[in-house]
């Protein structure tokens, strides 16, 4: 889908980004402590396994400028990885959207449409419901993308 979004000439971000598709959890400031954030990575990847995952459909995020996503089905088990890293976290600063219940889970597909009508129209044609597994834990930094920790999650 970002390859389509990409040779449609609508949106080459997250094609061109260079991290594979993922659901973020958490989107804390980049002067957070580090030293907090990988103790937390490390201790909540030591108690987790790979968690199934079935995108099952699309969404927009509407306002300022449309964001175009997959959306996964939202099992209780994924909301409680999401509010297991918070309540590791919760005393730092995190962005709102990604506190418990604020959260929407996504794998996001565009970066800012003005209009997300052309976007819906390519990946429509390739839509199906797609299974997968949630199988990394990763801390990384953005733009540019530096995975500052990566943690494989046994199934």
């Amino acid at each position: 889908m970002w390859r389509a979004l990409a040779d449609a000439g609508i949106d080459s971000d997250r094609h061109d980004l260079g991290y594979a598709p993922h659901v973020t959890l958490a989107i804390h400031p980049d002067d957070a402590p580090p030293d907090r954030l990988h103790a937390a990575v490390v201790r909540v990847a030591a108690e987790w396994a790979a968690l199934p995952i079935t995108l099952s459909g699309l969404g927009v995020f509407p306002h300022p400028a449309a964001i175009l996503w997959a959306a996964p089905v939202v099992t209780p088990a994924l909301l409680a990885r999401q509010a297991e890293l918070h309540a590791a976290l919760h005393d730092l600063p995190i962005h709102p959207h990604y506190r418990p219940d604020a959260w929407v889970p996504h794998v996001t597909l565009s970066g800012a449409l003005a209009d997300p009508g052309a976007a819906l129209t390519a990946v429509l044609k390739l839509w199906r419901p797609l299974n997968g597994w949630l199988d990394r834990l990763d801390l990384v930094r953005f733009r540019p993308v530096q995975i500052l920790q990566s943690h494989a999650l046994p199934q």
